[in-house]
């Protein structure tokens, strides 16, 4: 018969090494009673960590979408209000144009309104949001529209005297027929609110606009730019109003720029109300999309919830029993401790 000595040091530590690993124990099942999921989750799910993680990607991927979307929206707002400021201003002018008595006077007066528009034009074109400009289209770090005095009046100065030979406003433009101006209207005027001279006089903005990412798998744009059509419309029939000199013009002659005015204007008008459309289309497409990815966020939370979750109930039985297993060591560790050969003697 052979007898196993047992070191008093291995006796004594036993107890004390189980305590740590029950504390450590403790500590997890503690905090998955404040979490409400398990305190490793990959232990506990093994591969199905890889589903969770994927899940939580995706939530994040969502997340990071509808913080994009409320810029784009942010953006999109404010650029309805500035076209719906310019379309009043425009149906204002266009108002006087068709209520205008006769008379160089009221010429006068139309055309400091039409000036007043030009400007206000100009305000609402170069708009932003306090990190782009609203109309710049992808080129919104620059502001995309130059005022009338910055450029543009100059040019249909230029334009005026180039075709009759005196500047607007002087004496000589009461001689200038109906169809002169008629023929000046269509072409040589027209051509400053075209390309290329657009572009060099009016307008720095670019054709291209923001392309925003509104859901994982749809692309919408989300602006617009100051060369579109309404905007050169309204820029043409401001002018024609604002820089032709129509007060000094014979009254036959300025009737005909006054009608070509109100025709560009209304054009303008209509125009600028369907480019609302367009982005009021592209603002409910954010709004859908926002619905369906926070569908998509609550159903993805639940399924993580439903693996990583732990029953509160049956945490709080394991707590209680591992409270009462740690008591156990505890006390058996302090017997150990007082255990002495001289007990015996």
């Amino acid at each position: 018969m052979q007898s196993t000595s047992i070191s008093t040091y291995a006796l004594n530590n036993a107890p004390r090494l189980l305590i740590n690993q029950v504390q450590a124990e403790l500590g997890d099942r503690l905090q998955e009673v404040a979490t409400g999921r398990h305190a490793d989750v990959g232990l506990e799910l093994g591969y199905g960590a890889g589903r969770v993680v994927a899940a939580r990607a995706d939530i994040s991927l969502l997340e990071t979408i509808e913080r994009s979307n409320a810029i784009a929206q942010s953006r999109l707002d404010l650029t309805q209000t500035s076209l719906t400021d310019m379309e009043e201003v425009a149906s204002d002018v266009l108002a006087a144009a068709i209520a205008l008595p006769t008379g160089p006077q009221a010429a006068q007066t139309i055309a400091i309104e039409a000036r007043a528009a030009l400007d206000r034009l100009s305000d609402r074109l170069n708009a932003s949001d306090g990190n782009s400009y609203l109309f710049g289209g992808i080129n919104s770090d620059t502001a995309p529209f130059s005022r009338y005095d910055a450029g543009p009046e100059a040019a249909i100065v230029t334009a005026f005297t180039t075709e009759f030979g005196f500047a607007p406003g002087t004496a000589g433009a009461a001689t200038i027929t109906p169809a002169q101006m008629t023929d000046f209207l269509n072409n040589e005027f027209a051509a400053l609110f075209d390309d290329p001279a657009w572009g060099t006089t009016w307008s720095s903005a670019s054709d291209t606009n923001i392309v925003s990412r509104i859901s994982p798998d749809e692309r919408i744009v989300t602006s617009t730019n100051a060369n579109r059509v309404p905007m050169r419309e309204l820029a043409e029939g401001f002018s024609m109003l604002a820089g032709l000199g129509i007060d000094a013009l014979d009254e036959g002659t300025r009737q005909v720029v006054v009608d070509q005015a109100r025709v560009v204007l209304g054009n303008g008008t209509a125009n600028t109300t369907q480019l609302k459309a367009q982005l009021g289309f592209s603002q409910n497409s954010i709004t859908r999309a926002d619905e369906r990815m926070s569908l998509a966020q609550d159903l993805l939370t639940v399924a993580v919830a439903d693996d990583e979750g732990v029953d509160p109930a049956e945490a709080k039985v394991r707590i209680d029993l591992i409270t009462a297993q740690l008591e156990m060591s505890f006390a058996l560790t302090g017997q150990i401790a007082r255990l002495s050969i001289l007990n015996f003697v």
